[in-house]
């Protein structure tokens, strides 16, 4: 592999997030890139309830099976924190379900790919919309659309 790029995936506590990882690690082989999987945790909450450390394990070691890095990270201000990640690692390419868009949205007050695209010049962001919501919108059960913004 010539890790020419990095892929980020940015995961929340949901089994959705097995999706993102999914795609993020198609991606990172298309590309010949490194694979990156991070959860930033607002405060210490994961510990407030114990099927949230499982599940985020269970995510990390799925994560790792197809060849990813994980990283989780505890901060007050997740979208900044996620900028600050991306220009430490040098990534190329940030897999976002639409869960943390629209979680990011509300905190920032603007569209998380328009923000983190302009804080990281020549950045791909991918934004995965849930299962349920595609199969809504397109009369269909295909959960292999996404779509993606520059």
């Amino acid at each position: 592999m010539k890790n020419e790029g990095k892929v980020l995936v940015c995961i929340t506590i949901q089994r959705n997030s097995k999706r993102l990882i999914e795609k993020g690690a198609a991606l990172a082989r298309a590309h010949q890139s490194q694979l990156h999987i991070l959860h930033i945790e607002k405060g210490m909450s994961i510990f407030q309830n114990p099927d949230s450390a499982t599940l985020l394990e269970d995510l990390f070691k799925y994560g790792k099976e197809l060849g990813g890095e994980v990283h989780f990270i505890s901060d007050q201000q997740i979208a900044h924190r996620i900028v600050s990640f991306i220009r430490e690692m040098g990534v190329t390419n940030v897999v976002l379900g639409e869960t943390m868009r629209g979680k990011l949205f509300k905190l920032l007050k603007k569209d998380i790919s328009s923000y983190i695209s302009s804080e990281a010049k020549d950045l791909e962001v991918l934004i995965i919309e849930p299962v349920n919501k595609l199969q809504e919108s397109l009369g269909h059960t295909s959960s292999d659309i996404a779509y993606s913004e520059k």
